[in-house]
Protein backbone atom coordinates (compact mmCIF):
# COMPACT_ATOMS: atom_id res chain seq x y z
CA UNK A 1 0.00 0.00 0.00
CA UNK A 2 1.40 3.62 -0.96
CA UNK A 3 2.16 5.86 1.95
CA UNK A 4 -0.78 8.34 1.11
CA UNK A 5 -3.37 5.57 0.77
CA UNK A 6 -3.36 5.54 4.82
CA UNK A 7 -4.90 9.16 4.96
CA UNK A 8 -7.54 8.16 3.10
CA UNK A 9 -11.28 8.19 4.79
CA UNK A 10 -13.64 4.99 4.66
CA UNK A 11 -16.17 8.14 3.93
CA UNK A 12 -16.35 11.75 4.12
CA UNK A 13 -19.56 13.89 5.78
CA UNK A 14 -20.23 17.33 6.50
CA UNK A 15 -20.85 16.81 10.01
CA UNK A 16 -21.49 14.13 12.96
CA UNK A 17 -25.24 14.44 12.45
CA UNK A 18 -24.80 13.43 8.56
CA UNK A 19 -23.19 9.98 9.76
CA UNK A 20 -25.76 6.38 8.58
CA UNK A 21 -25.40 5.35 12.16
CA UNK A 22 -27.94 2.59 10.95
CA UNK A 23 -25.41 1.55 8.38
CA UNK A 24 -22.87 1.57 10.55
CA UNK A 25 -24.39 -0.74 12.86
CA UNK A 26 -25.17 -2.97 9.68
CA UNK A 27 -21.37 -2.78 8.82
CA UNK A 28 -20.84 -4.44 12.55
CA UNK A 29 -19.90 -0.97 13.97
CA UNK A 30 -20.00 -1.37 17.91
CA UNK A 31 -17.98 1.63 18.71
CA UNK A 32 -17.47 5.23 18.22
CA UNK A 33 -14.31 6.84 18.80
CA UNK A 34 -15.29 10.87 18.44
CA UNK A 35 -12.53 13.32 18.52
CA UNK A 36 -13.23 16.35 20.40
CA UNK A 37 -11.94 19.52 18.72
CA UNK A 38 -13.68 20.43 15.54
CA UNK A 39 -15.21 16.98 15.66
CA UNK A 40 -17.88 17.71 18.67
CA UNK A 41 -17.37 21.26 19.13
CA UNK A 42 -15.10 24.30 17.87
CA UNK A 43 -11.28 24.95 19.52
CA UNK A 44 -12.96 28.47 21.28
CA UNK A 45 -16.01 26.73 22.82
CA UNK A 46 -15.24 24.85 26.26
CA UNK A 47 -18.23 22.80 26.86
CA UNK A 48 -20.03 20.43 24.45
CA UNK A 49 -23.43 22.05 23.74
CA UNK A 50 -26.61 20.53 25.10
CA UNK A 51 -28.05 19.02 21.90
CA UNK A 52 -24.57 17.36 20.62
CA UNK A 53 -24.80 15.84 24.46
CA UNK A 54 -28.17 14.39 23.85
CA UNK A 55 -26.72 13.42 20.38
CA UNK A 56 -23.85 11.37 21.43
CA UNK A 57 -25.75 9.73 24.60
CA UNK A 58 -28.95 8.87 22.23
CA UNK A 59 -26.29 7.29 20.24
CA UNK A 60 -24.73 5.58 23.26
CA UNK A 61 -27.55 3.60 23.40
CA UNK A 62 -26.80 1.28 20.21
CA UNK A 63 -22.71 2.36 20.86
CA UNK A 64 -19.99 2.12 22.92
CA UNK A 65 -19.11 6.15 22.28
CA UNK A 66 -15.07 7.26 23.41
CA UNK A 67 -14.31 10.86 22.95
CA UNK A 68 -10.68 10.34 21.80
CA UNK A 69 -8.90 13.73 22.08
CA UNK A 70 -5.03 15.03 21.44
CA UNK A 71 -6.26 17.77 24.05
CA UNK A 72 -5.11 18.21 27.34
CA UNK A 73 -6.90 16.72 30.58
CA UNK A 74 -8.41 20.15 31.75
CA UNK A 75 -9.76 20.73 28.17
CA UNK A 76 -10.91 17.39 27.55
CA UNK A 77 -12.26 16.79 31.08
CA UNK A 78 -14.48 20.36 31.31
CA UNK A 79 -15.74 19.43 28.19
CA UNK A 80 -16.95 16.17 28.28
CA UNK A 81 -18.42 16.72 32.18
CA UNK A 82 -21.81 16.94 30.72
CA UNK A 83 -21.78 14.05 29.12
CA UNK A 84 -23.10 10.67 30.67
CA UNK A 85 -21.64 7.14 30.75
CA UNK A 86 -18.99 8.38 28.01
CA UNK A 87 -15.32 7.89 28.62
CA UNK A 88 -12.84 10.44 27.43
CA UNK A 89 -9.31 9.89 26.35
CA UNK A 90 -7.28 13.34 26.90
CA UNK A 91 -3.63 13.89 25.13
CA UNK A 92 -4.07 10.73 22.84
CA UNK A 93 -1.38 11.53 20.63
CA UNK A 94 -2.99 10.67 17.21
CA UNK A 95 -2.12 9.73 14.93
CA UNK A 96 0.16 7.42 17.40
CA UNK A 97 -1.81 4.22 18.47
CA UNK A 98 -1.61 4.82 22.45
CA UNK A 99 -4.89 7.04 22.87
CA UNK A 100 -6.55 4.38 20.48
CA UNK A 101 -5.41 1.72 22.13
CA UNK A 102 -7.17 3.17 25.15
CA UNK A 103 -10.07 3.73 24.01
CA UNK A 104 -10.41 0.19 22.82
CA UNK A 105 -10.48 -0.66 26.35
CA UNK A 106 -12.43 1.73 27.34
CA UNK A 107 -14.99 0.42 25.26
CA UNK A 108 -14.05 -3.07 25.22
CA UNK A 109 -14.77 -3.97 21.39
CA UNK A 110 -12.45 -5.48 18.59
CA UNK A 111 -10.75 -2.85 16.17
CA UNK A 112 -12.52 -4.42 12.94
CA UNK A 113 -16.08 -3.13 15.40
CA UNK A 114 -14.62 0.09 15.60
CA UNK A 115 -15.52 3.79 13.49
CA UNK A 116 -13.06 6.58 14.51
CA UNK A 117 -14.83 10.06 13.38
CA UNK A 118 -12.53 13.40 13.30
CA UNK A 119 -11.76 16.03 11.20
CA UNK A 120 -8.11 15.63 10.52
CA UNK A 121 -6.75 13.29 7.78
CA UNK A 122 -2.90 13.62 9.58
CA UNK A 123 -4.11 12.75 13.03
CA UNK A 124 -8.14 11.48 13.08
CA UNK A 125 -8.34 9.71 9.85
CA UNK A 126 -4.33 8.16 9.65
CA UNK A 127 -4.50 6.89 13.47
CA UNK A 128 -7.60 5.07 12.52
CA UNK A 129 -6.36 3.31 9.28
CA UNK A 130 -3.00 2.53 11.01
CA UNK A 131 -5.02 1.04 13.68
CA UNK A 132 -6.87 -0.95 11.39
CA UNK A 133 -10.49 0.15 12.19
CA UNK A 134 -13.30 -0.95 10.41
CA UNK A 135 -13.92 2.88 9.41
CA UNK A 136 -12.59 5.88 9.47
CA UNK A 137 -15.16 8.69 8.89
CA UNK A 138 -13.86 11.91 8.20
CA UNK A 139 -16.21 15.50 8.93
CA UNK A 140 -15.87 18.94 7.85
CA UNK A 141 -14.24 20.68 10.94
CA UNK A 142 -16.98 23.05 12.51
CA UNK A 143 -15.08 26.04 13.02
CA UNK A 144 -11.72 25.65 11.18
CA UNK A 145 -10.59 29.58 12.01
CA UNK A 146 -10.23 28.41 15.74
CA UNK A 147 -8.17 26.06 14.88
CA UNK A 148 -4.70 25.75 16.77
CA UNK A 149 -1.32 26.82 15.11
CA UNK A 150 -0.25 23.10 14.89
CA UNK A 151 -4.20 22.04 13.43
CA UNK A 152 -3.37 24.70 10.30
CA UNK A 153 0.09 23.23 9.92
CA UNK A 154 -1.35 19.76 9.51
CA UNK A 155 -4.34 21.10 6.88
CA UNK A 156 -1.45 22.60 4.73
CA UNK A 157 0.03 19.09 4.87
CA UNK A 158 -3.31 17.77 4.61
CA UNK A 159 -3.70 19.78 1.07
CA UNK A 160 -0.56 18.09 -0.36
CA UNK A 161 -1.71 14.67 0.77
CA UNK A 162 -5.15 15.33 -0.93
CA UNK A 163 -3.56 16.17 -4.37
CA UNK A 164 -1.16 13.18 -4.20
CA UNK A 165 -4.34 11.25 -3.85
CA UNK A 166 -6.14 12.82 -6.49
CA UNK A 167 -2.60 12.20 -8.73
CA UNK A 168 -2.22 8.25 -7.79
CA UNK A 169 -5.69 7.30 -6.88
CA UNK A 170 -8.34 9.24 -8.80
CA UNK A 171 -11.09 6.92 -8.18
CA UNK A 172 -10.41 6.66 -4.30
CA UNK A 173 -10.31 10.39 -4.34
CA UNK A 174 -13.82 11.18 -6.60
CA UNK A 175 -15.11 8.71 -4.37
CA UNK A 176 -14.14 9.94 -1.14
CA UNK A 177 -11.88 12.89 -1.00
CA UNK A 178 -13.55 15.05 -3.78
CA UNK A 179 -16.04 16.82 -1.69
CA UNK A 180 -13.76 17.71 1.31
CA UNK A 181 -11.31 19.01 -1.19
CA UNK A 182 -14.01 21.03 -2.69
CA UNK A 183 -15.83 22.02 0.46
CA UNK A 184 -11.88 23.68 1.88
Amino acid sequence: MKWHNKFIPSLYVKSIKEIDYNFLKEQGIKALFFDLDNTLIPYDIDVIPIDIKEFLEELNKDFKIVVVSNSRKKRVSTASAILTNIPYVKFSRKPLKFGFKKALKLSGVKRNEVAAIGDQMMTDIYGANRMKFKMAILVHPIKQKSDHFLTRFNRKMENKIIKKIKKNNIDKYNEVLKAYAESK
